[in-house]
């Protein structure tokens, strides 16, 4: 038996069919990231203190440290916040982490928490350099993708600054350029 018949489906059936999901759902739709758990974390390790402002402000660095990494994309979004909460948290010589971790009573893998703490140590000089270097306003482009290197240049100097001959020229990042419109159909 062959369904010939034509389902239309009208935009108020539509919102309906919407709306019935996301009730299925309790309108829980955002997405699950570290800083989910960021105030839950330092209110359990910082012994309910208030956190400072310094405090949020460095883990919130770290945390978007951690997006440049795809190692960190093995652990889950609240063992980084733990890890990253610990670290700050001994940086600052407030806890120690691993007295910290043991007396913990956290619902999170303990041992995932402690292999990201690891990665967050072994990475220490990376972030601290990522932070302070000028990054574009997307944090896409970093500073060395803009220069371009010549064997007759340094890096950081223009052909025009150095004195080099005519036939230089043709080898300037802008002569390299291909013309989209003068290529052959």
């Amino acid at each position: 038996q062959v369904c010939d018949e034509y389902y239309a489906f009208e935009p108020r059936n539509i919102k309906r069919m919407e709306l019935v999901v996301m009730e299925t759902l309790k309108w829980r739709m955002h997405s699950v990231t570290p800083f989910s758990f960021l105030c839950y974390f330092l209110d359990k390790f910082n012994e309910g203190k208030p956190p400072s402002y310094m405090l949020v402000s460095r883990c919130a660095e770290l945390i978007v440290a951690t997006v440049k990494d795809y190692r960190f994309l093995s652990f889950r979004p609240s063992e980084i916040a733990a890890a990253v909460v610990l670290w700050v948290l001994a940086e600052n010589q407030v806890i120690s982490f691993s007295s910290a971790l043991a007396a913990s009573e956290i619902p999170v893998n303990k041992e995932m928490i402690a292999g990201c703490y690891a990665l967050l140590v072994k990475k220490r000089g990376n972030f601290s350099a990522s932070l302070s270097a000028p990054l574009s306003p997307i944090g896409v482009l970093d500073v060395p993708c803009f220069s371009f290197r010549n064997d007759d240049t340094t890096p950081g100097s223009s052909p025009s600054n150095n004195n080099s001959s005519s036939n230089d020229q043709a080898s300037t990042p802008a002569s390299k350029r291909r013309r989209l419109s003068a290529s052959p159909i």
